[in-house]
């Protein structure tokens, strides 16, 4: 009994201790949340994070729900994983950078150090992020594509823009 009711305590001891998750690592939640999303083709899951007022590369939310839509139901994204990512946080605005590769073929048994080059793509994006009334999420975006050899490197470290005046 002695011995079930310090484990207890400790196990109390530990929930209590590790403390609330902080602002950086729920952006990263977000972000790995919706690439891990592209494998099971659930489109919703993979926008989840934009938010209405979301912009980036002329398109508004729903055209870039359209746009995830188009890629991962032809089959052109198999699966997607982040392979490297920095973030700044500034209050309630924050900024990330995200290297993630795109494969056509992972989600069919083969590992991203195996894709030959016509099997896989890699982007980064920089993503500007709000706090709103559900949590972060991203209001603008753009990307570009990488060379693996730039993921692997690694994004650059992720700056937020001046405050605007109020």
């Amino acid at each position: 009994m002695a011995i079930a009711l310090a484990i207890a305590a400790a196990g109390a001891a530990w929930w209590w201790g590790r403390g609330e998750e902080d602002d950086e690592a729920r952006i990263r939640r977000l972000v790995d949340g919706s690439a891990a999303a592209v494998a099971s083709r659930d489109v919703n899951a993979v926008v989840a994070p934009l938010s209405e007022r979301f912009g980036g590369h002329g398109l508004d939310r729903a055209g870039a729900k359209q746009l995830v839509a188009f890629e991962v139901l032809r089959g052109a994204w198999a699966s997607a994983a982040v392979a490297g990512a920095t973030v700044a946080v500034d209050g309630d605005r924050a900024a990330a950078q995200v290297d993630a590769v795109l494969s056509r073929a992972a989600g069919r048994g083969k590992a991203l150090v195996n894709l030959l080059p016509g099997e896989g793509t890699a982007h980064r994006f920089a993503l500007r992020l709000e706090r709103e009334a559900d949590g972060w999420r991203v209001v603008e975006a753009a990307w570009r594509p990488i060379t693996l050899a730039e993921a692997l490197a690694g994004p650059p470290p992720a700056t937020l823009p001046p405050a605007p005046d109020r």
